[in-house]
C-alpha cells in the first residue's frame, strides 16, 4: 500500500481540525472554501484543475445540501472521500454515490467509532438499558444560516448529532445490523426569536429556524437522546445500569485514528463492505425521522 502524502479539505470551518492533524501527520494539504481568504482555493474547479491531479484522502466539510455534488465530484479524484455527517439527503442517494465511483472509497466520518474507550464501553453495555445522550444546554449551529434550515440541512439536530449516537450502537452492539427503532420523535420547541445568544456561533435574526431541535429514538434497550438547548449542564454520555461515561467532545485522536486505520484497509473490501453497511443503516434511519 502506498502511504498517506496529500490531502484535500473541502470547507475550512470544522475541516481546519482535519488540516492540523493532516500537517501534525506530515501530509500536504489541499484547502478549498470559498469564504477564507487563508484557502489555497476558492472553488474546488480550480483545485480540481491546477495539475495536482490526484488524492489520497479528500473531505467533504461543507454545508450538508453541497455534500452529494461535492462528493460526487471529488470520488473521481481520490482515493478515499470522507463525508461529514449525516452524510447525503438519502440512503438512496448515498447508495447511487457509492455505485458511480466503485474505484474509490466513500464512507460518512464515524469519528466517534475510534476513541480510545469504546472497548470499556461495549464492555460496560453488554445488559441492561443503554442511554445514549448529546445534550447541549445551549449550542444550537449558528441559528438562522443553513444549519437550521431544513431544504440546506435536510433536518437539525437528527442530521447534525444522532448520527454519532447511531454509530455509538454500531461499535457497542454486534447485532445492530438488524435493528429498527420502535418509536420516534423529532421536535422544533425553540423560534429563531428565542435565541438571542448560542455559544456556537451567532444568530442571523433575519434567517430561517424551521428544523428540529430535540430528537428521541427508542431502539428497544437503546435509548438515543440527542438536543441542541435543554436548558440543563451538557450530558453527552453513554448511561447504563451500572456506569456512566461522559463523553465530551470527540478527541483529535479519535479523528487521526478514523483516517489511519481507512488508510491501511484501502485495499480490503471486506471493511469496505462493513463501512457501507454502517452508513445504509443510519440515513434509513435518519429518512424515517
Amino acid at each position: 500500500m502506498h502511504s498517506l502524502n496529500k490531502a484535500l479539505i473541502v470547507g475550512t470551518g470544522f475541516g481546519s481540525l482535519y488540516k492540523k492533524i493532516y500537517e501534525d501527520m506530515n501530509v500536504a494539504v489541499t484547502t478549498v472554501d470559498i469564504a477564507d481568504p487563508n484557502a489555497d482555493y476558492k472553488h474546488v474547479y480550480k483545485a480540481l484543475g491546477a495539475g495536482l491531479a490526484h488524492w489520497d484522502v479528500c473531505h467533504i466539510t461543507t454545508p450538508n445540501y453541497t455534500h452529494y455534488p461535492l462528493a460526487d465530484l471529488c470520488a473521481n479524484f481520490c482515493d478515499i472521500v470522507f463525508v461529514e455527517k449525516p452524510g447525503v439527503d438519502d440512503a438512496e442517494l448515498w447508495e447511487e454515490l457509492l455505485a458511480d465511483h466503485p474505484t474509490t472509497r466513500i464512507m460518512m466520518t464515524k469519528n466517534n467509532q475510534y476513541r480510545d474507550n469504546v472497548h470499556q464501553v461495549r464492555e460496560a453495555a453488554r445488559e441492561g438499558e443503554v442511554h445514549i445522550h448529546w445534550l447541549n444546554e445551549d449550542r444550537v449551529p449558528k441559528p438562522g444560516s443553513w444549519f437550521t434550515t431544513k431544504k440546506l440541512a435536510f433536518g437539525g439536530v437528527s442530521r447534525d448529532l444522532m448520527p454519532h449516537l447511531l454509530s455509538w450502537i454500531q461499535v457497542i452492539d454486534p447485532d445492530w445490523m438488524h435493528m429498527k427503532p420502535t418509536w420516534s420523535r423529532s421536535d422544533q420547541r425553540w423560534q429563531l426569536q428565542d435565541l438571542t445568544g448560542s455559544d456556537y456561533g451567532e444568530v442571523d435574526t433575519q434567517g430561517t429556524y424551521d428544523v428540529d431541535d430535540s430528537c428521541y429514538i427508542d431502539m428497544g434497550r437503546y435509548k438515543l437522546y440527542a438536543d441542541w438547548r435543554c436548558n440543563s449542564p451538557d450530558d453527552i454520555a453513554i448511561h447504563t445500569d451500572k456506569v456512566s461515561f461522559q463523553l465530551g467532545l470527540c478527541p483529535e485522536s479519535a479523528y487521526e485514528a478514523m483516517i489511519r486505520i481507512a488508510h491501511e484497509n484501502l485495499n480490503n473490501d471486506e471493511f469496505w463492505n462493513k463501512q457501507k453497511d454502517m452508513d445504509l443503516w443510519i440515513h434509513r434511519i435518519l429518512n424515517n425521522l
